[in-house]
């Protein structure tokens, strides 16, 4: 089992935090610091680490908000340029982002400055959502600007601080109801040359998706004219919860129409008993009865057995295929049964559906023990 991610965040990397912070300000108390870290912690999980370490900045720091910041910024690393490769230490920049976001709200244009220093060190995310929520027009006339930054970490900044449902932070609830604000971003940086920044395009509008799901297909409709490989990608992404809610719209939009004429046979599931830890392989024929070729998006959804003994599917990708009048293809696929960080596995029966373009059906079931 992979290790929490609470780890990144202990006593070595608020002990590097500290050394940074003195050899920026001398006079920080790094042994105070330290030891409000380590009273605290130990039962805490990551982002209650990384606020617990932006208060005991907060204790040990001046109480002057900008004296405080200043400090903050002379003990900044070097701009990280790359875009994929953040090392742990990177989280040493995460609690100077929440604690801007905590302190730093009646300092708006001081607050915001940092935060761009911040974010191209590591994300600031998170602690840009209070200024959007009590500064909302100021925040996003700065966008505007941020949009066109030469720094891809800021211009995903913007894309992704805006993002309504952005996990491990509480909703921006004006952008849920009503999205409007945020469409001239995305539009912006949806061809960005950075991946980086057209994925938290895509994560954006997947959040916009789940409350307002025909504002996002249209806006996608409108992309497809035009578009190159990169947009297909954010558009397909985009789409994924939708696709896996097997919402018409969403698959009719990539080209997956109707199933009439798609069959499976010979289903099956090896083997059809097995222990947690282990695997089972998942198979099936499909084949086109029809006359005209099919696009086809194969997923298949595991009725997991919860620990109440309740029944919860969660559907996974497959495959995307295209088939040909009277054509058929052969699929299997390999389904780890292995604890996770996000999924504990239960004894039981869990039955097994074969999802085409929407349309789902029985495949077959396994029992765990």
């Amino acid at each position: 089992m992979a290790e929490p991610l609470k780890h990144l965040v202990g006593l070595d990397l608020v002990g590097q935090l500290a050394e940074n912070i003195s050899n920026a300000t001398p006079t920080f108390s790094a042994d105070e610091f330290k030891k409000l870290f380590a009273e605290q912690y130990l039962d805490l999980e990551l982002m209650p680490r990384c606020h617990l370490v932006a208060d005991c900045l907060y204790e040990v720091l001046p109480k002057d908000y900008l004296t405080a910041l200043k400090i903050i910024l002379g003990s900044l690393g070097p701009v990280h340029r790359s875009t994929t490769d953040f090392t742990d230490m990177s989280f040493l920049h995460l609690p100077f982002s929440l604690f801007v976001g905590k302190h730093g709200l009646e300092h708006f244009q001081e607050s915001m400055a940092a935060q761009h220093q911040i974010t191209q060190r590591f994300t600031a995310e998170f602690s840009i959502r209070a200024f959007i929520e009590h500064h909302p027009e100021k925040s996003f006339e700065l966008f505007q600007r941020w949009i066109k930054d030469p720094s891809p970490h800021v211009r995903r900044l913007v894309s992704e601080g805006t993002r309504p449902r952005l996990p491990w932070a509480s909703r921006l609830r004006k952008l849920q109801a009503d999205p409007s604000p945020i469409i001239p971003i995305l539009e912006a940086l949806k061809d960005d040359p950075e991946l980086y920044v057209r994925r938290s395009v895509a994560n954006n509008l997947n959040d916009i998706g789940n409350d307002h799901p025909q504002l996002v297909y249209q806006l996608l409709a409108k992309w497809q004219i035009g578009s190159n490989k990169n947009r297909d990608w954010v558009i397909s992404h985009a789409l994924r919860s939708a696709i896996k809610r097997c919402e018409p719209e969403a698959l009719a939009l990539l080209g997956y129409l109707d199933a009439e004429g798609i069959e499976t046979s010979d289903c099956s599931i090896t083997p059809d008993q097995t222990n947690i830890g282990r695997s089972v392989r998942i198979s099936t024929e499909v084949s086109n009865q029809s006359v005209e070729s099919k696009a086809l998006m194969v997923d298949f959804a595991v009725h997991y057995v919860k620990a109440n003994g309740g029944i919860r599917p969660k559907v996974f990708k497959w495959c995307q295929i295209e088939l040909g009048a009277s054509g058929k293809k052969t699929l299997s696929k390999k389904l780890n049964l292995a604890n996770l960080s996000t999924r504990t596995h239960y004894t039981g029966t869990h039955r097994v559906d074969v999802i085409i373009n929407g349309q789902w059906s029985y495949l077959g079931e396994f029992e765990l023990g």
